[in-house]
């Protein structure tokens, strides 16, 4: 049986906020795990790595292969003064100035997000990854694995991330039924 995702999963790449209330909805949470996997797979373009449902599940299972995945597609793509912005930032900022859902993470990543929120790109393309890009970052990190770990006890991100290949144009193999993500 096919997993039925929203009729507005494909429309974007904001990812929903998903509240810590256990009873969540699950359609929220379909839309939550397709946009974060289109994210990976037009990041995987970028940066040039075959988009593999495995690895894409993979690479947004936790907060940290998230914030890598960025960081990697953002190094990609921006120019070096925006780096160099980053910098500038990131060594304004006073020990506690960096908001706590960014604490324990990737220094450069509060600094990307603040440049891309007022630097947006003529390519409306990256412009749409990047706004994805900001609204998959705000997740509290021990929030974030256990939203993704709880879709994987589920089994669902192998389902998903086969239809997000499949309506990005990319080839995937058949999904495996009752496989562990």
């Amino acid at each position: 049986m096919t997993l039925r995702l929203p009729v507005t999963a494909f429309d974007a790449l904001d990812v929903p906020t998903i509240c810590h209330q256990p009873a969540e909805d699950v359609e929220h949470r379909l839309l939550f795990a397709t946009r974060l996997l289109m994210i990976a797979v037009l990041s995987f373009r970028l940066l040039k790595r075959p988009p593999e449902a495995d690895a894409l599940i993979r690479q947004v299972s936790t907060i940290h292969g998230l914030d890598e995945m960025v960081i990697d597609a953002a190094l990609e793509v921006l120019p070096g003064d925006v780096w160099e912005e980053i910098e500038e930032i990131l060594e304004s900022f006073g020990k506690d100035a960096i908001p706590k859902v960014y604490q324990g993470r990737d220094k450069r990543l509060c600094g990307l997000i603040l440049v891309l929120r007022n630097r947006p790109s003529e390519n409306e393309e990256l412009e749409r990854l990047f706004k994805g890009f900001e609204s998959a970052c705000r997740y509290d990190g021990a929030h974030y694995d256990a939203i993704m770990a709880n879709l994987a006890t589920q089994e669902v991100l192998r389902e998903v991330a086969h239809q997000v290949l499949k309506q990005l144009g990319e080839n995937p193999s058949e999904p495996v039924q009752g496989g562990t993500e």
